[in-house]
């Protein structure tokens, strides 16, 4: 691993530094010839979350035991901010509504590397099965968010652990509204990275594998979701031209609803028409989501939604169509990715790092429009716990994610981060 000088002339540092490191180079009565490699740096780190794991944990079950859902976070932003504010970080609240930015400055010429976790529960009446179950009515931790916010938490007590001797500086972003679709987008427009993008950003998301395990997948990761709205005008047979749209868009679907939830391995367009909804004006309207994954394919996906309405014709009626991206999805660096994997393998051997077996069409996520500003990795963190029978599938009424996941997302994003500092 490389090596950096990073006590930069100051003895008084150098010397506090690695006693808060413990680091056996010593010097006697000074310090060590050389600076601490990210190796040494992220066995101290993990030594100090170690130290806390309990407070992790019981700051997970408080977080479960008091859900917010989408921009109601104002309870959990609490919580963050006054654990980060403890613990040395730089912390701007209000960021996109509820958001938090937390920084950590080691070398002020280091990279800025970034990682985010969304906040907000999932709205509905799962049953939660857990000794810390929720105790707000409609309101649920049900997709992992708690386990991210937490695991954010950690990161900040590993990183705070090793304070100036970091080869770089860290932004800990603490996202609203992710279950909403909107927040990574609210926190970019309110300026979330300030004046200076990170050089990365990295982040995890709950997924129904043994805890110990991620798995990831270069490119298209989780689906996005695009958009298209047909509207219908004029004098002619509005009832029949709406079944003729629905009809055309479902031809151009490659999965079908009942593999909406199965993981796909080729390139995909999967269609999720809403109901019928006509405008004041008496005009029809057919909307819906087109999801796929890749970014490189979304060209394809759209020209493949145009040319099946453009081989439409209607008596006495007019056609207009439009398309929005309305979700990035996770949009995975594959260069970022290969090192990454690396830096787990090299730091955080525990943690055993797989390929994703594919893309599942129904699920997606915001976090690819923070990838839209600057590289970066999601990886998949596995919660569940076979001897417990626990099976943490995202959003399914009976979903447990296992406390043990919260080392392993900080064990091996404090690896990750570390590394890429030092680019």
């Amino acid at each position: 691993m490389l090596r950096r000088d990073t006590n930069r002339g100051r003895p008084s540092r150098c010397r506090r530094l690695y006693g808060l490191l413990s680091l056996t180079a010593l010097a006697l009565g000074g310090c060590a010839s050389e600076p601490p490699t990210i190796d040494e740096l992220h066995a101290t780190a993990m030594q100090s979350v170690g130290a806390v794991e309990p407070t992790l944990v019981a700051f997970r079950h408080d977080l479960h035991r008091y859900p917010e859902l989408a921009g109601a976070e104002v309870r959990t932003a609490g919580k963050v901010t006054e654990s980060l504010t403890k613990l040395g970080f730089d912390v701007r609240t209000g960021v996109g509504g509820h958001g938090v930015v937390a920084t950590l400055v080691g070398d002020p010429d280091g990279p800025l590397i970034a990682f985010r976790a969304d906040m907000d529960a999932v709205a509905g009446d799962a049953l939660d099965p857990v000794p810390y179950a929720s105790e707000v009515d409609g309101a649920h931790h049900i997709c992992g968010h708690d386990i991210h916010t937490t695991i954010g938490v950690g990161i900040a007590h590993g990183l705070a652990s090793i304070g100036d001797a970091l080869p770089g500086r860290v932004m800990l972003v603490f996202q609203p509204s992710e279950e909403a679709g909107t927040g990574a987008e609210l926190m970019l427009d309110d300026a979330v990275f300030g004046n200076t993008k990170p050089d990365a950003i990295f982040a995890v998301h709950a997924a129904p594998f043994p805890v110990g395990q991620m798995a990831v997948l270069p490119d298209g990761m989780m689906a996005g979701r695009m958009l298209v709205d047909v509207r219908v005008s004029g004098e002619g047979d509005l009832g029949s031209a709406v079944n003729e749209i629905r009809e055309a868009l479902m031809q151009a679907d490659t999965v079908g609803m009942e593999q909406i939830l199965a993981f796909q391995t080729e390139p995909f367009i999967s269609i999720n028409l809403f109901g019928q909804a006509d405008d004041s004006d008496g005009n029809a309207a057919v909307r819906g989501f087109v999801m796929s994954a890749g970014l490189d394919y979304r060209p394809y996906v759209e020209q493949r939604i145009r040319s099946a309405l453009d081989d439409l014709s209607f008596d006495g009626l007019q056609m207009q169509y439009s398309f929005k991206q309305a979700l990035e999805g996770v949009n995975n660096d594959a260069a970022m990715l290969s090192r990454a994997n690396a830096a787990i393998a090299a730091m955080a051997p525990s943690v055993s790092v797989s390929p994703v077996p594919g893309v599942i069409p129904a699920f997606s996520e915001d976090f690819g429009s923070f990838q839209r500003s600057v590289p970066g990795v999601m990886y998949m963190l596995g919660i569940d716990n076979p001897q417990a029978g626990t099976v943490g599938f995202p959003h399914s009424p009976d979903f447990v994610a296992d406390d043990g996941a919260i080392r392993v997302g900080v064990d091996a994003m404090i690896a990750v981060i570390l590394d890429a500092m030092q680019r």
